[in-house]
């Protein structure tokens, strides 16, 4: 029986998915759920309209073509039903935002994934409902989150590589002068990125070449060397980002799904990263960079942090700098086969159908 003033939820005869998702340009759970949505292409979608609680203009209509629900901010317990009714299958990602719908869902044999960033995990705070199956972004914590949950599954979210298509040809073309790319977005907490620790490096860093840092907002940093151009503002089009470079420079401190690596490895740009899980993981040797420092600090559990060696990045910085164009396309395109190899869509497809049981 439902309950009062609720409506009845029924049974379907096949598999039907609902996905959760958001459409604040410029954010990763945006960019996320997007692709997601543009994979699977579910039978609905719930459009969490983030303004109420992050300011984010939403965009409605990068989802047109899809059967959606919206909410005004987080969904009430009418929303959630609404939502839920006749669907088998329910995929978001960070957060289901309503617990009532985990509760529901379970009630009527609804099987829930939550494609989970292990900072922001609330239920390793305390105890609450969980999901069907955690589906981890990348392979960071990936041992810790199946130690305490058991049924966790590795599966990153897809990049559509052709929508990289026109950075990936720009960029083989490059030859000559280099360009990098430091991609800071919305500066995270303990500068995870390792903004700092990039310009750090650049003191020991002869070679000559372009350094463009970009971040959505205004940054602290003032830096006198004229290799460095600081880019800031939102890019409608995410090609932009990665286009007319050689390289990106991103070496985090911590932190599992990274999509602007994903990104620019479907751009064909080699990605230098610190040499910790995740990207140890993903990326060859010869890009990583040795760590010099660590801390913790707490977020949902304790966060290792890692400063890294700012030496040993300058290194990597020059060889990238120095090295002939015809060793640098191949490093280009050994960086799209990990990306496609990886992350692209047609090749994670049928992982989420035969993991999810779609």
């Amino acid at each position: 029986m439902a309950e009062r003033g609720l409506p009845n939820m029924t049974i379907p005869k096949s598999s039907k998915l609902g996905i959760i998702v958001r459409s604040d340009l410029g954010g990763g759970l945006q960019s996320q759920t997007y692709n997601l949505t543009r994979m699977l292409k579910p039978y609905r979608i719930l459009h969490i309209n983030s303004k109420p609680f992050n300011k984010a203009e939403p965009h409605y209509d990068m989802y047109d073509g899809f059967t959606g629900i919206n909410s005004n901010g987080f969904p009430d317990n009418i929303t959630v039903r609404k939502f839920l009714n006749g669907l088998t299958h329910v995929l978001t990602a960070e957060t289901f935002y309503s617990y009532e719908m985990l509760r529901l869902a379970r009630m009527h044999d609804i099987k829930t994934f939550n494609q989970v960033n292990y900072e922001f995990c609330d239920n390793l705070l305390r105890k609450l409902p969980e999901p069907y199956m955690w589906l981890m972004p990348s392979y960071w914590s990936l041992k810790v989150m199946t130690d305490k949950f058991g049924n966790v599954q590795y599966l990153p979210p897809p990049i559509f590589t052709n929508d990289f298509k026109q950075a990936r040809e720009t960029n083989f073309a490059r030859s000559g002068y280099r360009r990098f790319v430091h991609i800071v977005g919305k500066q995270a907490s303990h500068d995870r990125n390792g903004t700092e620790d990039v310009l750090e490096a650049l003191e020991f860093v002869d070679a000559d070449f372009e350094l463009v840092i970009r971040s959505q907002y205004d940054l602290p940093y003032k830096i006198n060397d004229r290799r460095v151009t600081f880019d800031i503002g939102n890019k409608l089009n995410q090609n932009e980002l990665y286009q007319d470079f050689d390289a990106m420079i991103m070496p985090r401190r911590y932190g599992g799904l990274c999509l602007p690596m994903d990104e620019a490895l479907s751009s064909g740009l080699p990605v230098i990263m610190t040499d910790i899980s995740p990207n140890n993981q993903i990326l060859p040797e010869n890009w990583l960079v040795q760590v010099a420092a660590k801390k913790q600090f707490m977020a949902r559990t304790m966060i290792n942090c890692f400063k890294s060696d700012v030496a040993d990045l300058a290194k990597r910085m020059t060889e990238l700098a120095t090295m002939s164009d015809d060793e640098l396309l191949a490093e280009k395109q050994r960086a799209f086969e990990i990306g496609f190899n990886e992350f692209d869509a047609d090749n994670l497809r049928p992982k989420y159908y035969e993991i999810m049981g779609l």
